[in-house]
């Protein structure tokens, strides 16, 4: 991230807290909040759900479901340029162990194909997928799942708007703008393919096209047949037509 970006973030999140948290420029209020958590889960409990909700508060108003430990800790609660929340690791171990908390690896990796998608529903099951919660959160990429629920709810509301059929087919590239960037339609995509709401599409020809079979009903996603493949490639057609002639008039215009 630039350094432009990151002062706009920090003033963004800066003046939500000062909104959303009375007392958040209190130093006295701020040592009880910053300090670490010691003792049994009752003596901190209600902390770590002031961190847990706020960290939540702050990533929907950003627009985002992916955090990253270093920008809360640099950027998002950092105090005069120096002071970050001692119990913050703490609070992110919780929230994994609740599953509030995602790496990419708990999630499934659509692109991944069949035999790896009816793996992962196993191990779900069982319950063995998840790795064990880290003592330190060394990676720097973590999904929250609340948020990313939403995220998914909200991307299926705005592809149906434009959609009157119980399933469509789109590019990759416009599920990803309506996703608003990489990370999150990554995310938003293992998402939905693992409750059986998409499904990921690849033709492998001269240009690689990728697309997603969404389900716009209430059921899952049906099955992929050459008639999707038919569509995706047309759509992909229309949509590269249409980039060409938005140059052809950024051209005449100039």
């Amino acid at each position: 991230m630039r350094y432009e970006e990151e002062e706009e973030e920090r003033a963004k999140v800066r003046e939500f807290l000062r909104k959303e948290v009375d007392g958040w420029d209190d130093p006295v209020k701020a040592t009880a909040w910053f300090k670490g958590f010691s003792g049994q889960r009752r003596d901190w409990e209600g902390r770590y759900l002031f961190w847990r909700n706020l960290i939540l508060k702050v990533a929907r108003h950003l627009g985002t479901s992916i955090i990253r430990p270093s920008r809360l800790k640099n950027i998002w609660f950092c105090k005069d340029g120096a002071v970050s929340p001692l119990c913050l690791d703490r609070v992110l171990l919780e929230m994994y162990n609740a599953r509030d908390l995602l790496r990419s690896s708990d999630l499934m990796d659509p692109r991944s194909g069949r035999l790896s998608f009816i793996l992962w529903k196993a191990v779900q099951v069982i319950g063995i997928s998840r790795p064990s919660a880290p003592d330190h959160f060394i990676e720097d990429y973590y999904i929250l799942s609340p948020l990313l629920k939403e995220k998914a709810l909200e991307v299926l509301k705005l592809i149906s708007e434009n959609h009157w059929t119980s399933s469509c087919v789109i590019t990759m590239r416009n599920f990803l703008g309506i996703c608003g960037g990489q990370e999150e339609s990554s995310a938003v995509l293992s998402y939905l393919s693992g409750g059986g709401k998409a499904k990921y599409l690849v033709i492998n020809k001269k240009d690689v096209i990728e697309g997603v079979k969404v389900s716009l009903s209430d059921g899952a996603v049906s099955g992929v047949t050459s008639l999707d493949y038919d569509l995706l490639h047309l759509v992909w057609t229309v949509e590269k037509l249409e980039q060409q002639l938005d140059i052809i008039d950024q051209r005449i215009q100039k």
